[in-house]
This record gives structure tokens, sequence and C-alpha cells, in this order.
């Protein structure tokens, strides 16, 4: 609504509302990692190639993340529900036919051994525990080979049950290699932190992600 008050469909200079929208959201991006880049200290760890990234709990975020990749180019596969046999299967779990709700990098070799496991996490229910073991049994067949682990929490609304998301960190953090709370609170990790020590980004809000995936997962905008 914001952004059609600002670009309402008319034409100007040759140019049609949707072309506005477009420039609008271009120049917002700009905007905002221009302003923030300031606050985003702490650099990630390389991403290696070929990365899989999987969902675990629920978030109104998680399309916002999606977006943010989609624009950014970032070269992934992406699978909400994908399961270790699929990992195993290599980029593109080894084919390059497309299930509901995946989404491959078709510039991947088909069949490449995964060398990052992107989590994205949401707030977790009683029926996301049992959902733990499928991404901790990911994240061990990736650390085998040394590849990375990270999880991005983006539980906004801290909803969920506390104890599940205490224990979906205390059997992943060992396994993972950074950890980055975009907009959500770290206190459900607090114990599984204090015991192991991957890097932890805190973000004030979900819309730093931006910076962070331009920054440190590389690519470029769709519309530079």
């Amino acid at each position: 609504m914001i952004l059609y008050f600002f670009c309402p469909k008319f034409t100007l200079v040759g140019f049609s509302g949707d072309g506005l929208l477009r420039i609008w959201l271009s120049f917002l991006f700009f905007l905002i990692t221009t302003i923030s880049f300031a606050y985003v200290p702490d650099v990630l760890p390389p991403m290696e190639d070929p990365m899989l990234m999987t969902v675990w709990g629920e978030s109104q975020e998680l399309n916002t993340v999606n977006y943010f990749c989609g624009t950014l180019f970032i070269a992934r596969d992406y699978s909400p529900g994908a399961t270790l046999e699929q990992m195993k299967m290599g980029a593109g779990f080894g084919k390059a036919k497309e299930s509901e709700g995946d989404i491959f990098y078709h510039f991947y070799t088909a069949g490449t051994r995964y060398r990052t496991l992107i989590v994205i996490a949401g707030g977790g229910s009683e029926k996301h525990l049992e959902d733990i073991a499928r991404v901790e049994e990911m994240a061990v067949e990736i650390k085998k080979e040394n590849g990375l682990v990270m999880i991005i929490d983006i539980d906004v609304d801290d909803s969920g049950d506390d104890s599940i998301k205490a224990e979906f960190a205390r059997r992943l953090i060992p396994l993972t290699d950074a950890v980055v709370f975009a907009g959500s609170s770290s206190e459900n990790y607090a114990s599984a932190l204090y015991e192991d020590s991957p890097i932890v980004l805190k973000l004030s809000i979900v819309v730093d992600l931006l910076i962070v995936f331009e920054r440190d997962f590389g690519g470029g905008r769709c519309c530079d």
C-alpha cells in the first residue's frame, strides 16, 4: 500500500506505474544497504557451493527470506522439507526436475555433493519436535566433509514452544558454524551457545538480512 502511494498507476516521462515501482524498490534496497551496512559488523564464514537451504519450524518471514534470495540471485538449492536421502543425491537432488515448493539452481552440476547447509528456523511447536532429527542428520552429513552449517533464525514473534526451540538449539548448535538471529530472540539458544562457540550475528530487523546476503553470500542485485 505504501509503495503504491509513492508509485501510483500513471505514466511519467515514458515510465509506466510498474516501471516506477521497480525503480522505487531498487532505490529503497540501495538506501537500506547504504544506511545499514555499518550496523552489520561481523562477517560470516565463506559460503561454499553447492548450497542447500531447508526450513525448520514456522515463521511469517519465510517469504521475505526467499524474496531476498531471489532478488540477489543467491546460488542455492531450496527445499523446505529436504531429507538426508535427498541431500545425499547431491545438487538438484541428482536431477533437474523440480518438486512443488523446491527451487533448484540450474547452474549447479547435478549430483555434486553439497558443501553448505543453511537452516532457516522459525518457531517450533509439538509437530516440529520430531523434525529436529531430519535437520540434525543433514548437518551431521555435511560436517563429515568439513562443510559449513548455518542457522538463520527468523522467529520474529518468538512464537512456538520455548522448550522445543531450546531442544533444536541443543542438538544443532554443536554442528553449526554460524548462527544469525534476524529480528529474533537468542534466549532459547543461550545454554547451547554457552557450551559451544559458533559465530553469532544478531540483526535488529529481518530486512538487515538483505545486507548480509549481499555481502557474504555474493550474487548481485537483479536491478543494478
